[in-house]
């Protein structure tokens, strides 16, 4: 089951792997709190992914591969390199389907690609800087983890990753071949960094447990509307099923209401964690039936009841929920929104986005020694002092979703 990828063409990673000039630290200007474009992401960088700083390095992702911004001897001097995946026999530039969104936390970055739609990629941050790095991923392959193996279901990039990661755990869902009810399957992954082969680079992989979600009887078909970390395992949300899971994949199922007008409801409900506050909520954007709340991981729910909230589930399910040094932000193209949760309340406050009027955001981070936050988009990267980035929006258009499209 171990098939981690041998090294490729030096000469290919050399074709992609762009080394950068040492320049100077973008200067911050005191007068200036509106969102100022990065002169370094151009050509076809300035696609990106999203964004994770680990330690004196900014990751950013891209179609291709990644960039790693590295800072030097206190910030006076840095460095941004790009690197191409380097994948035997998926040609000489690989590509990540549009439509998706992939995690990364400070141990590991995964990928699918559209040349090898049936395996997903895994790749240790030991040495983020390494040349090595980028050509010894681990793929894991589609059979591998279910000889049955169909295809994966991935959570499209609009509600978030196409599948979680969680420490050294990978969440994903998939399908299989001939099985008429068609019960949605998802598998639990554990990796681990190895380093202590020669490039300290590599990725093992460790275990991978198997489980069907839960199914009402007489039902057939499911499908997977949001997955959720926790720090002890996943909460996953399908549409007739609303359950937790921990790392060896037992579960633990929450009997939630689906029932409208006396018939089964399709489930449209989407999961949002409040690191600040704790509180998670598992929302209906159909609002046809119970949403529901959590304050210890997902252990107990409880029916939102009186519920303030300054707009609707449905539309509050267009935004794309990030996480940023403890506090719960919310994107939406151009604009962001800081969001508090509580078991009575959905509160959001626009932020000012001048300067990104346009550009989708894809990613958002602390940057620079955390003096500057960085927001990445399909279009080039922006940042601005942190001491400005909670500057209140106040146009004449103020409103949830009133501008940036």
């Amino acid at each position: 089951m171990k098939n981690s990828i041998l090294l490729f063409a030096f000469f290919s990673l050399m074709l992609f792997s762009c080394l950068g000039d040492e320049t100077e630290t973008e200067p911050i200007v005191e007068e200036e709190t509106g969102w100022i474009k990065h002169p370094e992401y151009l050509n076809a960088n300035k696609i990106i992914r999203g964004l994770y700083e680990l330690e004196d390095n900014l990751i950013s992702l891209h179609d291709f591969g990644y960039g790693v911004k590295s800072y030097f001897d206190r910030g006076s001097f840095s460095q941004l390199n790009f690197f191409g995946l380097s994948i035997p026999d998926a040609g000489l530039r690989v590509h990540m389907p549009f439509n998706q969104s992939f995690p990364i936390n400070d141990k590991f970055m995964v990928f699918n690609i559209v040349e090898r739609p049936n395996s997903i990629f895994v790749y240790s941050l030991n040495e983020p800087t390494s040349l090595s790095t980028s050509s010894n991923g681990l793929e894991i392959k589609g059979s591998e983890i279910d000889p049955n193996f169909r295809v994966f279901n991935f959570i499209f990039k609009s509600t978030g990753n196409a599948f979680e990661l969680n420490g050294n755990f990978i969440l994903l869902s998939y399908s299989v071949n001939n099985d008429p009810s068609m019960p949605l399957r998802f598998a639990i992954i554990e990796v681990e960094q190895n380093t202590t082969s020669g490039f300290r680079v590599g990725t093992e992989l460790i275990s991978i447990n198997t489980f069907k979600s839960p199914q009402k009887e007489g039902l057939l078909g499911n499908g997977v509307m949001s997955m959720l970390s926790v720090e002890d395992g996943f909460i996953i949300s399908t549409w007739f099923s609303l359950f937790k899971v921990d790392f060896e994949g037992n579960i633990k199922e929450f009997e939630k209401n689906n029932i409208y007008n006396g018939r089964e409801q399709y489930g449209q409900s989407y999961l949002v964690k409040d690191p600040r506050t704790n509180v998670i909520i598992c929302a209906d954007a159909t609002e046809l039936t119970d949403s529901y709340y959590s304050t210890d991981d997902g252990e107990s729910w409880s029916v939102l009841a009186d519920y303030n909230q300054q707009d609707s589930f449905f539309n509050l399910n267009r935004l794309y929920y990030r996480e940023l040094n403890g506090d719960l932000y919310g994107t939406n193209s151009s604009q962001i929104f800081k969001v508090s949760i509580t078991p009575n309340s959905f509160i959001l406050d626009e932020l000012d986005n001048s300067g990104l009027e346009g550009h989708e955001i894809t990613g958002i981070s602390s940057y620079y020694q955390d003096s500057l936050v960085m927001v990445s988009t399909y279009s080039g990267a922006f940042y601005k002092p942190s001491a400005d980035f909670l500057k209140p929006k106040i146009s004449d258009s103020m409103g949830l979703f009133s501008g940036g499209f």
